[in-house]
């Protein structure tokens, strides 16, 4: 018999062949998974490159704190961090250096709040380590920066010295040790350090609040100037801010102290202002200004271990939750002084401890008993009685209205110390300008917080 052929149908053929495999296609969950991956690698790495640079920064910046009972603190649980402003020049070892500026931080990062309180340099201490009983503060710094290794140690450095006993010298003239308090960390930032961070930042806005000149500002080969600062906002780049932070002739330390309180918040609001992006983008300038490179002299020192993940979360969570204009400004100043001996200032102990209880407190918090007044900056008569009445039926304790030179448009509200609260306060009562310094030219006041009425207070 012969064997039949049976011939299937073209269609019934490709169903009889083996199928070809093919990849399954991405689903819209595995291509969201994908995404989501690339981008936490990509947050990742950049979190990585931050934290590489912050612990170059620490490497190059941070120093053991070289008190042999050095407090064990961390900025997450509170904190009292002094920064030191020195005047070390290059070349003029003879010179030797100086703690020019002294300035105790408040840091309270579950509170969400910081207050400064300045210190002037002719504050009048005694120094026993260094065999001084009648001195100023501005030598604490100098004295342990050239007995370093006597004071502390061998392996000690000169400015692990010199804020060893900054830090002691604070401590005694505040009595913090009475009040179970400490300087947890130091910091020290020179001439040349200051005003390479403001170039960093791209310069900072401060408003001058009165024409500023002095005919002696003393420059660095130890010779003087004439610098000068007209009234209003401005842009400045480090060199002058360094300046107007410094100089001091036309009216006392206490002013400078306020201008450099004001200097402190113009950085801060610059870097606030930048947002997360334009801080992250900003770090690599600040790393390079405050990396010890250049004339050999670290621009900045601390024992504030930056790197540190507390300090890191405590400094960022300040950053994120601080108004600059909130900050609590406060300064040793003349309603505290029990007597001069000669440029020596001799403080009141029960006035600084007064000082001292504000300060501790949350500026928002803190109940001040302060006056108030009002000067008329128009030619509308009558403008600052009227304004005076509002205030002081919104519950201010007001002293009599006054008239002012004219000013023009802006009304601002002036706070020239020991009154953070009250001056906000009035400030947003008014819908007004803060401004943290000295007060305008032609306007004399006994008040903390000082009204100049522009043409903008007109009803």
């Amino acid at each position: 018999m012969s064997k039949q052929t049976t011939v299937l149908p073209e269609r019934q053929q490709r169903v009889a062949q083996p199928a070809q495999s093919r990849p399954p296609r991405p689903t819209f969950w595995s291509r969201v998974r994908l995404w989501l991956g690339l981008g936490l690698g990509l947050v990742l790495l950049v979190v990585g490159v931050i934290y590489w640079q912050i612990f170059s920064l620490s490497q190059a910046i941070t120093v053991p704190d070289a008190r042999p009972n050095a407090p064990l603190a961390s900025p997450l649980m509170g904190a009292n961090l002094l920064i030191i402003g020195t005047d070390e020049r290059p070349g003029f070892p003879q010179e030797g250096v100086r703690g020019d500026t002294l300035m105790l931080a408040r840091l309270d990062p579950a509170g969400r709040w910081v207050s400064l309180l300045s210190i002037p340099r002719d504050s009048q201490v005694a120094i026993p380590a260094v065999g001084l009983d009648v001195t100023k503060i501005n030598a604490a710094y100098g004295q342990g920066y050239a007995g370093a290794t006597r004071l502390y140690g061998d392996a000690t450095t000169p400015q692990q010295g010199g804020m060893a006993l900054a830090a002691e010298t604070v401590e005694a003239l505040l009595q913090l040790r009475e009040r179970n308090m400490r300087v947890d960390f130091v910091a020290t930032v020179n001439f040349a350090g200051f005003a390479q961070i403001i170039d960093a930042l791209g310069g900072v806005m401060i408003d001058v609040p009165a024409r500023l000149v002095d005919e002696a500002y003393p420059t660095d080969d130890f010779g003087v100037m004439r610098v000068e600062f007209a009234p209003g906002p401005q842009k400045m780049d480090g060199a002058t801010a360094l300046i107007y932070a410094r100089t001091r002739h036309q009216d006392s330390d206490f002013g400078r102290a306020q201008r450099q309180q004001q200097v402190v918040q113009a950085i801060l609001q610059e870097v606030r202002e930048r947002g997360v992006l334009g801080q992250v983008v900003t770090l690599p300038a600040l790393v390079r200004a405050v990396d010890g490179s250049g004339d050999g002299i670290p621009p900045v020192v601390t024992t504030l271990p930056v790197a540190r993940l507390d300090v890191l979360f405590a400094l960022a969570s300040l950053a994120a939750t601080v108004e600059p204009g909130a900050i609590g400004q406060f300064g040793l100043g003349p309603a505290h002084l029990a007597a001069t001996n000669g440029t020596n200032l001799i403080w009141d102990q029960a006035a600084v401890q007064g000082l001292l209880d504000a300060w501790q407190q949350r500026p928002v918090e803190v109940v001040e008993e302060v006056d108030v007044q009002v000067f008329n900056g128009t030619d509308v008569p009558g403008l600052a009685r009227l304004v005076s009445l509002d205030l002081e039926q919104a519950g201010f304790r007001m002293l009599p209205a006054a008239n002012a030179p004219l000013v023009g448009e802006q009304t601002r509200v002036y706070h020239t110390g020991g009154a953070p609260t009250t001056s906000r306060r009035v400030a947003q009562t008014l819908k007004a300008r803060l401004v943290n310094g000295p007060l305008p030219e032609g306007v004399a006041s006994t008040a903390p917080v000082v009204v100049v009425l522009g043409t903008d207070a007109v009803r």
